[in-house]
């Protein structure tokens, strides 16, 4: 799980080819960590992500670039009295980012800015393919049939503009949505990758609320059983950041979650995350 991507060139367009092997990697290593670029200004960072899907705006008034809304400002920095961005030094429980959206993410692309100069700040992967993959037939069976409500986390909704909030579910015979809106939506518990067929476990103990098949007992019995298996080793990777490091990973399949760091040090991120093009995509059974 993992791999590094050295020297590329990531100020915008990528060839054909290249794409290829980059999502073929992708696909093999879950992780792609790119080191050895010049860094990229956030007008290329939007470019290289859009190589691999639209990127909505994060519709925050505040803890975006104040230019290019699509970007999400990770930083424990204030700045006259306010945060630059969103997050703190404190752990930051695993999660996908927009699951609570009805168009789910596809790829993460973070990029950093700025390191606490005594470590720490880890951001921490979980495979969901492998995890899923290891549950017992009678388990995989039943999360098959199973639906799950996904909600912003509390205090959150006050920087959203209102015109992006309220649950929104898709409707298959009717997919055109916004690729922006929604702070509720329901999903089904696992979610297949397009491309490659794998299934994924599409739970996160941030944003999922709620199994609706089960009374709420019952479902967060099962919920907590199921979010134990994040941060199992043998499906997780925790990168150590270097300066000018870019990551990209497989949103569907992942989990992540941020490792504590000093709060007298500052750590900022840039983040991007692409949508699938067709939002019920990752809902599709096998052909």
């Amino acid at each position: 799980m993992g791999a590094v991507v050295r020297d590329a060139e990531l100020s915008g367009g990528i060839g054909a080819d290249d794409l290829a092997r980059v999502w073929a990697a992708l696909d093999e290593h879950l992780v792609l960590v790119f080191r050895g670029h010049r860094d990229p200004t956030d007008e290329e960072l939007l470019a290289f992500g859009r190589n691999f899907g639209h990127i909505p705006r994060t519709g925050l008034t505040a803890g975006a670039n104040p230019d290019h809304n699509e970007i999400l400002i990770i930083s424990n920095v204030v700045r006259d009295g306010e945060k630059i961005g969103v997050g703190d030094a404190n752990w930051m429980d695993w999660h996908t980012d927009y699951s609570f959206r009805p168009a789910v993410s596809q790829i993460g692309v973070l990029a950093a800015v700025e390191l606490p100069p005594s470590g720490g700040g880890e951001t921490v992967f979980t495979d969901m393919y492998s995890t899923f993959e290891s549950l017992p037939d009678n388990l995989r069976a039943r999360l098959l049939t199973y639906r799950a409500r996904h909600a912003l986390r509390s205090g959150y909704e006050e920087v959203i503009v209102d015109e992006l909030q309220g649950e929104i579910t898709i409707d298959p015979d009717e997919p055109l949505i916004s690729p922006d809106g929604g702070t509720a939506t329901i999903h089904p518990v696992v979610a297949r990758n397009p491309r490659t067929g794998r299934r994924s476990l599409y739970v996160n103990p941030l944003n999922t609320k709620q199994i609706l098949e089960l009374d709420q007992a019952d479902s967060d019995k099962l919920l907590a059983e199921l979010f134990a298996t994040a941060g199992a080793p043998e499906f997780t990777y925790a990168h150590p950041w270097e300066p000018g490091d870019i990551v990209l990973w497989d949103q569907l399949g992942l989990v992540h979650a941020r490792k504590p760091f000093d709060p007298a040090e500052r750590r900022i991120l840039r983040k991007v995350v692409t949508i699938f093009d067709d939002p019920v995509a990752p809902w599709r059974p096998a052909a």
